[in-house]
C-alpha cells in the first residue's frame, strides 16, 4: 500500500479519469468558507398566467395553450423550478419517476413541432425553451451532474482538474485501474464492476446527507470522488464490452 500511495503522489493522481497531468490544486478550503455562509442569489420565477390572454399557464413553462403565446424563460430560473420539482428542503433528492414524468409534460407543450405553423419568432422561442428543458432534464437525471449543478448554485465550482485529496482512495483509483488494464479474465473485471457500484451508492447516499446540511465543501470533496468512480464503471464497461 506504501508503495501504491508513492505512485499515486508521483502521478499526480490522474490515472483514472485520463486528465492531463497538472500540479496539485492546493487542499480544500476550510469548511466553514461554504458551509451556511455562500447562500444563492434568489431566481427569478417562470410566469404563473400568461401575459397574454391571463389565463392559467399549464405548467411552469411558459407557453400558453389558450391563445398560442410562448415567452423566453427568464435566465436564472431554476432546473428544479423548471420542471416543476421542489429544491428544499434539499435540492439533491429528486424522485426519477417524476422527474420523466414532468419532462415529457414540458416537451408536450413547448416542444418545437407544437410551433411549427406559428411565426417564426414563436418557433425560435420553442426552440430555445425546448433544449432547455432538455438540459435541466438531464443534469437532473444523474447524481454527478446534479452535484455540480447544486454547487454551481451555491457559488462552489469545480473545475476538470480538481482532483481528490485523499491519497488513500486514490490509491484504489489507480489499484482498480491498473486491475482493468491488466485484466485477462472477464469475471475479474465483473467483480470490480460489482465493488466500484457499491462505492457509487455509498457516495450518493453521502451527498444526500451533505447537502441537506448545506455542507457544500464536503459535498464538493463527495462531488470529486464521484467523479473518479463513474470514470471507473466507465473504464470496467467499455473492458468488457471490447471482451
Amino acid at each position: 500500500m506504501q508503495s501504491l500511495l508513492l505512485r499515486a503522489s508521483q502521478r499526480a493522481f490522474v490515472v483514472a479519469t485520463r486528465a492531463p497531468r497538472t500540479t496539485l490544486p492546493r487542499a480544500t478550503a476550510p469548511r466553514q468558507r461554504y458551509l451556511h455562509n455562500t447562500v444563492p442569489r434568489r431566481a427569478q420565477s417562470s410566469p404563473k398566467a400568461c401575459p397574454v390572454c391571463t389565463q392559467p399557464l399549464p405548467g411552469p413553462v411558459p407557453a400558453c395553450t389558450k391563445c398560442w403565446n410562448i415567452f423566453a424563460l427568464p435566465a436564472d430560473v431554476s432546473h428544479h423550478e423548471l420542471l416543476g420539482l421542489d429544491y428544499d428542503p434539499n435540492p439533491f433528492v429528486v424522485d426519477l419517476p417524476t422527474l420523466k414524468k414532468r419532462f415529457r409534460d414540458a416537451q408536450s407543450i413547448c416542444h418545437p413541432d407544437s410551433w411549427a405553423s406559428k411565426n417564426p419568432s414563436q418557433k425560435d422561442v420553442a426552440q430555445a425553451l425546448s433544449a432547455r428543458v432538455n438540459h435541466a432534464y438531464q443534469t437532473l437525471l444523474n447524481p454527478l451532474p446534479r452535484a455540480e449543478y447544486i454547487l454551481e448554485r451555491n457559488g462552489v465550482h469545480i473545475s476538470e482538474v480538481d482532483q481528490a485529496q485523499d491519497m488513500m482512495f486514490m490509491a484504489e483509483i489507480m489499484e482498480a485501474r491498473e486491475t482493468i488494464d491488466d485484466a485477462e479474465n472477464p469475471e475479474e473485471v465483473r467483480a470490480l464492476l460489482e465493488e466500484n457500484e457499491d462505492k457509487i451508492s455509498a457516495t450518493v447516499k453521502e451527498l444526500e446527507s451533505l447537502f441537506k446540511d448545506r455542507d457544500y465543501a464536503s459535498a464538493k470533496a463527495a462531488t470529486i470522488r464521484l467523479r473518479y468512480l463513474q470514470g471507473i464503471h466507465r473504464a470496467a464497461k467499455r473492458w468488457l464490452d471490447n471482451h
